[in-house]
């Protein structure tokens, strides 16, 4: 089955592309030349990418609580521009799949979203570089592509593969390994890695999402505060909707990131309330 789903990986002339409005987008907030009236007028020219953005961009989790922000040239103010790519792929990755049969879409988005937000909010914590801050939300939002690529791939298999998990006692991936010869994360990593446009750290992220949590946070690559930050959501109710085991949360996360049990309430609020305040946003 691995050597099926890696063929159909490679050589499938139809599988989602990143729609139009974020390869141009990229491109444009990756110009120096560009300046912020390009940028909006681009957005703008995307009616319900514009609205919702606005939208977002009063969330808690995008800088919410302050005056809220009523037209988009202050909304790309507020944010900054590489917060508002974040934001276009935030609205725009539920559309690039369709919607799948054996689980829940809206369940397994706002878990990508939590997961971005507190992938983004542990590395501020511990004071990370700004190249590692700025690919963390991304890398976040795209952890469990893998499973959307299971089902896009082999709809059947994976559906009944899903459908019979039950009261499942071992993690997603470790079934899938023993199903299909291949798990979520290294199918979601092969994936984005040929097929979409971001860099080497959110792929390696992606691959690593599950991998041992390593003590030492200023070691290179950020794939322990997404594993943290999958952990941390899945512990607080904020899950994918797709498996029913659910890993303990590591109890040497909060010495390892430095957090106090006030801390990691305050970052797991802030991203309950924010998922289930953009939910409507993010799938209207």
């Amino acid at each position: 089955m691995k050597e099926k789903l890696l063929e159909l990986l490679e050589t499938k002339g139809d599988l989602p592309p990143l729609s139009d409005i974020l390869i141009n987008l990229e491109g444009r907030i990756n110009d120096p030349d560009s300046d912020i009236e390009e940028i909006s007028g681009l957005i703008q020219t995307e009616p319900v990418l514009s609205g919702r953005l606005i939208k977002l961009s009063n969330s808690v989790l995008f800088g919410g609580g302050r005056d809220e922000v009523m037209d988009l040239d202050s909304a790309i103010m507020r944010l900054g521009l590489k917060m508002v790519m974040d934001l276009a792929y935030t609205l725009e990755l539920p559309k690039v799949f369709k919607k799948p049969k054996s689980f829940d879409h809206v369940e397994f988005w706002k878990h990508s979203l939590g997961v971005a937000y507190l992938s983004k909010a542990l590395i501020s914590h511990v004071g990370g570089s700004k190249e590692n801050v700025e690919a963390s939300y991304l890398a976040g939002l795209m952890h469990d592509v893998g499973i959307l690529v299971f089902d896009y791939l082999t709809p059947d298999e994976y559906g009944a593969f899903v459908g019979n998990l039950g009261d499942a006692d071992k993690s997603l991936e470790e079934l899938e390994l023993d199903a299909f010869g291949i798990s979520h994360p290294e199918l979601g990593a092969r994936f984005v890695e040929k097929w979409w446009p971001v860099s080497n750290q959110i792929v390696a992220s992606i691959r690593k999402h599950h991998g041992p949590l390593s003590a030492n946070v200023s070691s290179p690559g950020i794939f322990r505060f997404v594993n943290s930050a999958n952990q941390i959501a899945n512990h607080y109710e904020i899950r994918n909707g797709v498996s029913p085991y659910v890993r303990p949360m590591n109890t040497k996360l909060l010495k390892i990131f430095k957090l106090n049990d006030a801390e990691l309430d305050g970052y797991a609020k802030n991203a309950v309330d924010g998922v289930a305040a953009a939910e409507a946003v993010l799938m209207g």
